[in-house]
């Protein structure tokens, strides 16, 4: 190639990344997310999100919004979330280093100590974030080093008696603030991350994940240019 035909096609390329530099900084996006979501074992979902409150009562086929509804914690930091049990112990997440476990002391003022679990021979994650508790059972997320977020989440599980069990698979990374966790009394469950949802209907069984943008009307990212 010539000098002046490299010094042309150099100058159209310097102009090309000038015009997609000033295109990529005159454009802003904003996204839907979801909040939190509660459930019932006759099929009902409520979920709170950024475009208002919506609700299923055919097990997430159909969705209409409502308004009045609560307003609802969007959920705790994945390091200060603490679960303390009528017998008074407490359990938490705590890292040392890039790793994520679970803890536990008996009372204030005591030291916290690592809670080992048996997974039934299946492979345990390497990071295990606490989401939410019933009682003396624990549940949390459990998965891989992430270099996005904290935690790139593998699976949903539940831990009781000092055994674990996998509840569903998950494909969703979890930041600083975990996502809600919910589990009704009468046993329904659901697991919200920002943009999808896992239900589940019959105590932990046959879960059904339900993506966001079905949830709404509204498209789920908007993209345009600021003036």
């Amino acid at each position: 190639m010539r000098r002046s035909s490299r010094l042309r096609f150099s100058s159209l390329m310097f102009a090309g990344l000038c015009v997609a530099a000033g295109a990529a900084q005159g454009s802003s996006c904003t996204f839907q997310k979801i909040y939190w979501a509660r459930t019932s074992a006759t099929g009902q979902i409520v979920v709170g999100a950024s475009f208002g409150t919506v609700r299923s009562a055919d097990r997430g086929k159909t969705w209409e919004a409502i308004s009045g509804a609560p307003v609802l914690a969007a959920g705790v930091t994945a390091q200060s979330f603490v679960h303390t049990g009528a017998d008074g112990v407490q359990l938490a997440t705590r890292a040392t280093g890039q790793r994520r476990h679970l803890v536990r002391k008996a009372g204030a003022g005591g030291p916290w100590t690592r809670v080992d679990l048996d997974f039934g021979g299946s492979p345990a994650p390497y990071n295990v974030v606490l989401v939410g508790a019933q009682g003396h059972t624990l549940y949390f997320i459990g998965g891989d080093d992430s270099q996005e977020w904290g935690v790139q989440a593998a699976a949903l599980y539940r831990a009781s008696g000092g055994k674990a069990d996998k509840l569903v698979d998950l494909d969703q990374a979890v930041s600083n603030e975990s996502p809600p966790f919910f589990v009704g009394d009468d046993g329904s469950m659901a697991y919200a991350s920002r943009n999808k949802l896992w239900v589940s209907f019959a105590a932990g069984a046959n879960w059904t994940m339900i993506d966001g943008q079905s949830l709404t009307t509204v498209p789920w990212t908007e993209c345009y240019k600021a003036t």
